[in-house]
């Protein structure tokens, strides 16, 4: 080879690996990484599963009663277990191999969900409900263990310095999943197949979500403590959990940004069990829509997320606090609130009231959940982010019980415009207490 032939090799390789490394500083550190990736496929697919599932019960129970109260009941019986079991599923998790608490967690929740359409085939009509009820408190009991492992694992697969990019890759996942699940999968399922045929796609899902789990790496736990079989031994465990549940609470009320940011998702969680109880009903009652329909509907709070998101993606969204965008949510998820009150007020805006309002709701949400789930992962040190995960989660569900059970008796007895003006205001006020604490603790 002649000496130009030599130079100009050498140029094409040095450009290939010029061009090999931008590409490689361009893709987030996380998604270069394997086992995170396999974290992300197991989480995406037993999501889609879990939250086609749910749409499934809520159809059933839509086109069985009509009844808000009906629906609000089928949707506080996957909040129930969270309350039950939600600060126990996060002592656990820091105790045992996450790893492991997903396969088994998985499996069972799988099994349950290809038994479902069995099990209410053979429940009495008048039955139906409470064996629709039954089905969802146990897989949401199971999902207890689930969700916090899957976030405290998260360090054990990336960096110190990759951490803030998985965290925000990993809630942008969740968060896809659950749209996917319950605004594609699940509507699509219930139309072509059938309740029960959904509840057999999900339960194939989950099932599936073994895979990519069957390839990760088994972690250490980073708390385990061995558990002896005297009384005594017994006494002490039980003595030591809730010495762990106490510490967790107290790091949460001690932390302006995490206590600030479990507030906020304790609302967001609230509106949004809210709403899934009375949409449902109000589209297809009060407008004539059908239940698998509801998510054409609610398309343009698709597109408003998608700009949500790509705000936080932005040189923005990595300058700007999280706490700060937690508080920008707020305040769209008002201005969302506020024209779908309006649209239930006056009749003549209807549904283009509530296509319009749709997408401020929809960005609200992704910027205030997302920042606010990453603060609950990036502040607390790791022995005790599951915890301080699932204190947030049963906070969720304490906090979503009545709000719901009122939402859904408000709409039976006095109809919509009350439930909207309602939440509103209390979604409001909450946002504003949000600010005010930030502020406070700013200046202490």
């Amino acid at each position: 080879m002649t000496l130009n032939g030599r130079l100009a090799q050498l140029k094409q390789d040095l450009g290939g690996r010029l061009a090999r490394s931008a590409l490689a500083r361009a893709i987030p550190g996380p998604v270069r990484r394997r086992q995170f990736l396999l974290l992300l496929a197991q989480q995406f697919t037993s999501l889609v599963g879990t939250y086609a599932i749910s749409f499934a019960s809520l159809a059933k129970v839509v086109d069985a009663t009509g009844s808000g109260m009906d629906t609000a009941f089928t949707i506080l019986s996957v909040v129930v277990p969270g309350l039950l079991f939600g600060l126990l599923g996060g002592v656990t998790v820091d105790r045992l191999s996450r790893r492991n608490m997903l396969i088994g967690t998985n499996v069972v929740r799988g099994l349950i969900a290809l038994g479902a359409p069995l099990y209410l085939n053979m429940v009495p009509p008048a039955y139906l409900v409470v064996g629709i009820l039954v089905i969802n408190f146990l897989l949401s009991s199971v999902g207890q263990f689930n969700f916090p492992a899957e976030a405290a694992l998260i360090p054990y697969l990336v960096t110190g310095e990759e951490l803030l990019a998985a965290n925000s890759i990993f809630n942008i996942s969740y968060l896809s999943a659950i749209a996917l699940g319950s605004a594609v999968w699940g509507p699509l399922g219930v139309r072509l197949m059938g309740p029960d045929g959904t509840y057999i796609s999900g339960g194939v899902l989950l099932l599936a979500s073994l895979i990519p789990l069957s390839l990760l790496t088994k972690d250490i736990p980073s708390h385990e403590r061995a558990v002896r079989r005297s009384r005594y031994a017994r006494l002490r465990h039980v003595a030591s959990v809730l010495a762990d549940i106490r510490e967790g609470i107290l790091f949460a009320v001690h932390s302006a940004p995490v206590s600030v940011a479990i507030l906020a998702l304790i609302s967001q969680t609230a509106l949004a069990l809210v709403m899934a109880a009375v949409f449902p009903v109000v589209l297809s009652k009060h407008f004539g829509i059908p239940v698998y329909n509801l998510p054409l509907y609610l398309a343009p709070a698709a597109a408003g997320a998608g700009i949500g998101l790509l705000v936080l993606l932005s040189r923005l969204g990595r300058r700007v606090a999280r706490a700060r965008f937690v508080m920008l949510g707020n305040l769209a998820i008002c201005l969302g609130l506020l024209g779908f009150s309006v649209s239930v007020v006056v009749r003549t805006w209807g549904l283009w009231g509530f296509l319009g309002a749709s997408p401020f709701l929809g960005a609200g949400f992704v910027m205030a959940y997302i920042s606010g789930k990453s603060v609950l992962q990036e502040v607390p040190p790791d022995y005790l982010r599951g915890r301080v995960i699932s204190l947030q989660l049963t906070l969720n569900n304490v906090m979503s019980l009545v709000p719901t059970i009122l939402a859904g008796w408000t709409l039976d007895q006095t109809g919509p415009e009350a439930v909207f003006i309602i939440a509103t205001l209390l979604f409001a006020a909450l946002a504003g207490i949000c600010v005010l604490w930030l502020r406070r603790a700013r200046h202490a």
